[in-house]
């Protein structure tokens, strides 16, 4: 019933022959039922957000409820509806209907099950809030009351239904014991949350001495207090990058310092990576203007202040002037001084692998190409990755290409299960998944991906025997492999990466020659050939992976459209009759895209890497950073030194894109040095 296909020989670099994606075992066809109960899901899920209960849309869920579908795992949130629903105007049993308070809702909430239990608890105690208003000025709540309204005071207390409990509130003051009562309880959980509460809430709450303590002691919980205290600190460092802009630099740099100390007696109230992040920028303006030791110093105080997760980073600034500089010494010293080898694991790659350099280019080969390796194994996917096999590569020449890619690349295909081996469950929720998908859900198709990723092999096979034969590594990477190659069928390419980049990051997926042509598609390849303009394809289609994921209909934030993410001004430089909506035609966009992307090219002498920063962050910008920070000719120092943290992962990016799609076309660039492979040549795009 099931089968191992696990490859022993060199890894075949041919992809056509390699999982055709015609054979996906997870594609299954839900029925109509299913399609039409995830359309009323959806709008039934958008009405509880609002507090809404409309009864025509529950009524047709109900009629649903014994079809045959794939949303049996709804069913009990389908009798809590119609116990909700049962809930009459006397609220007698609204305690028996109504009775569960969830945990709250966050992005890690793992499928639509919860979601629609953690929606449902929010429509009662929005009933539960109705119900409270209605309350006289003579009335007792009953003790069950009292005791549902302290357990949703958490939710009132973060912000819920604050309308409602104002009302609340508002109708309870001519019944001032039991109105009390509810100021208490509230108040204790804003002390217990340390949350101060909003004006309003404040002018219809009993105010007890407990609460006149709590808001005189924490005056910071003031939002105009904490903007104070932000916007003080940001000053202090904006006067001291005017007076480095201005060569007064010992001015500038005790500025700084003034600016730091007044972070640390105030810093719980200013935002940390904020703080840190203008400490790091205000290092660099003195850098790039030639002041490395100030710099240096500055990058120093800015480490002392990161928050953990800038750890990495914030590390990498303490040998970046040194980078620049070509000044190989001081960065091993810096890897000494602050004993960065020993977290080298916790580090990024990006880290890992400047600390590796630094031993390469002091002579200690040995350990840098251990560390390279190591690079290779935990970070297969990354660029830097890419740059240590190139590290690699160039230093053992007798290595063939193929014995050099196994290093990142492995050789083992993954085991392979058929869907009739699968669960009902499993099934049920791939139907569902495909629902979610048809019906352009992201939110309900993402929490479908995460249930299934994280179920088990009892819950997932029903063969108790196949269930025993298999690692649970092992159904890990099936599990994975097989939904990024049914979302790469449904061109859902964007949820295909997330899945792939989740999965690496948590070491539960290998990077194998088949799963590598569903993580870079090779969609729109021809037309791309067709309207080169003489680029190189594979240059293209890395850029069109990266700026719109091959959605044609893509739109950015600042109106860049199509697959090549073009701005309409710029298109209409090469076609003045050119509307907007022509963009979204393929053909148009890739045509338009390449013409630019070669005037580009020509502009920067086939520097690759200024290129694409242009392409992404405007061509002005590349002239100025080259006039005032560029200031090294190595490649990797010069993507290092991008100024915008958006454009340096851009380049670092497509370069990675570049590099797997040309193992998908047999052109594998290994034997190219680094500075080679950022530089396009004359003959290569004229």
């Amino acid at each position: 019933m099931f089968y191992f296909s696990v490859a022993t020989a060199s890894p075949n670099l041919n992809f056509s022959s390699t999982a055709m994606a015609s054979d996906i075992p997870f594609k299954l066809n839900y029925s109509q039922n299913d399609y039409e109960y995830g359309k009323l899901l959806i709008s039934f899920y958008s009405e509880l957000q609002n507090s809404e209960f409309v009864p025509s849309t529950y009524k047709k869920i109900i009629a649903l409820k014994n079809k045959d579908h794939s949303f049996k795992q709804l069913l009990p949130i389908i009798e809590r509806i119609e116990l909700i629903a049962a809930i009459k105007d006397s609220q007698d049993n609204f305690h028996t209907n109504c009775a569960i308070v969830a945990k709250p809702v966050n992005e890690f909430t793992d499928n639509l099950l919860q979601r629609m239990d953690i929606a449902l608890d929010r429509l009662c105690r929005s009933i539960f809030l109705n119900k409270l208003q209605k309350i006289s000025a003579t009335a007792t709540i009953e003790d069950r009351d009292l005791n549902y309204f302290k357990e949703a005071s958490d939710f009132f207390v973060s912000g819920e239904g604050q309308t409602d409990l104002n009302s609340v509130l508002g109708a309870l003051k001519k019944n001032k014991k039991e109105h009390e009562k509810l100021s208490n309880m509230l108040i204790a959980k804003f002390v217990e949350l340390q949350t101060k509460p909003t004006s309003a809430i404040l002018q219809n709450l009993h105010i007890n001495l407990t609460l006149n303590l709590f808001l005189q002691n924490n005056l910071h919980l003031d939002s105009n207090s904490i903007l104070y205290f932000q916007e003080e600190f940001n000053k202090n460092l904006k006067l001291s990058q005017e007076l480095v802009e201005k060569g007064e630099y010992i001015q500038a740099k005790q500025q700084v310092i003034s600016a730091l100390n007044f972070y640390s007696k105030n810093k719980k109230f200013i935002d940390e990576n904020i703080a840190w992040v203008r400490t790091t920028n205000t290092a660099k303006s003195f850098y790039y203007k030639g002041r490395d030791l100030d710099a240096v110093e500055i990058f120093a105080l800015a480490r002392t202040i990161a928050p953990k997760t800038e750890s990495s980073e914030a590390n990498f600034y303490l040998l970046w002037p040194h980078l620049i500089n070509k000044d190989f010494k001081s960065m091993k010293s810096v890897v000494s001084n602050y004993n960065l080898e020993k977290n080298f694991d916790t580090y990024d790659s990006k880290l890992q692998y400047w600390i590796a350099y630094s031993f390469y280019k002091n002579g200690e080969v040995k350990k840098a190409n251990s560390y390279f390796n190591k690079i290779i194994t935990t970070s297969p996917y990354s660029f830097y990755s890419i740059i240590s096999l190139k590290e690699l590569a160039a230093q053992n020449k007798n290595l063939s290409e193929e014995e050099i890619l196994s290093k990142i690349i492995s050789k083992n295909s993954p085991v392979e299960i058929k869907i009739d081996t699968a669960s009902d469950s499993l099934k049920d929720a791939l139907k569902r998944l495909a629902v979610w998908n048809e019906l352009g859900h992201e939110k309900f198709a993402t929490l479908e991906v995460r249930h299934i990723q994280s179920m088990d092999k009892s819950t997932a096979l029903k063969d108790i025997a196949l269930q025993k034969s298999i690692l649970d590594p092992e159904f890990k990477e099936f599990i994975v492999l097989n939904l990024v190659r049914l979302l790469h069928s449904q061109e859902k390419y964007i949820s295909s990466f997330k899945i792939f980049q989740e999965s690496l990051g948590e070491n539960s997926l290998s990077l194998n020659y088949r799963l590598i042509k569903y993580i870079f598609p090779l969609s729109y390849i021809k037309l791309i050939e067709k309207n080169s303009n003489n680029l190189d394809p594979l240059m293209v289609i890395s850029l069109i992976r990266q700026e719109s994921a091959f959605n044609p209909e893509a739109t950015s934030r600042v109106g860049a459209k199509g697959l090549m993410q073009l701005m309409p001004a710029t298109a209409k430089r090469f076609n003045k009759k050119l509307k907007v909506k022509h963009l979204s035609n393929p053909e148009v966009n890739i045509s338009i895209g390449t013409q630019y992307l070669k005037q580009l090219l020509e502009r920067f002498d086939g520097n690759l890497i200024y290129t694409l920063a242009s392409y992404n962050a405007g061509e002005n910008r590349i002239d100025r950073w080259k006039k005032e920070i560029f200031r090294n000719d190595d490649p990797m120092a010069t993507i290092e030194a991008i100024p915008f943290e958006e454009t340096r992962s851009y380049v670092k990016l497509i370069y990675r894109n570049k590099f797997f799609y040309s193992l998908l076309l047999n052109k594998p660039t290994l034997n190219k040095s680094i500075e080679d492979t950022f530089k396009v040549t004359s003959i290569d795009f004229k």
